[in-house]
């Protein structure tokens, strides 16, 4: 039988690796996901703001209505009204001057 001959052993190097592009991308797609929650976190706080602007303008608008709905019910409190009417010069008719007028019968 023949022998075969071995090669020689060698060294081999490792190839050097290029951990530049690496670090781009990390620092791209990390800079990117710290914007995203930054964006995020701005426009959350920014509608918790409005709410509780809008709660608070709901709030006066309430308190509004409420004062509203007092002034109407005493304006049209029946003393009241009494009381402008005398002052206007207004009085309660007498027994003679109220006629009554019938509508629709034939003589």
């Amino acid at each position: 039988m023949t022998r075969r001959r071995r090669r020689a052993l060698r060294v081999v190097r490792p190839r050097k690796r290029r951990r530049l592009p690496f670090l781009i991308a990390s620092f791209v797609v990390v800079g990117a996901l710290v914007l995203g929650v930054v964006s995020v976190q701005a426009v959350a706080s920014q509608g918790s703001f409005r709410m509780q602007e809008l709660s608070r303008h709901n709030a006066d608008l309430a308190d509004a209505n409420g004062r509203l709905q007092l002034q109407v019910a005493q304006l049209s409190a029946p003393k009241r009204i009494e009381r402008e009417a005398r002052r206007r010069g207004f009085r309660v008719p007498g027994p003679d001057e109220v006629h009554t007028i019938v509508a629709g019968t034939k003589p």
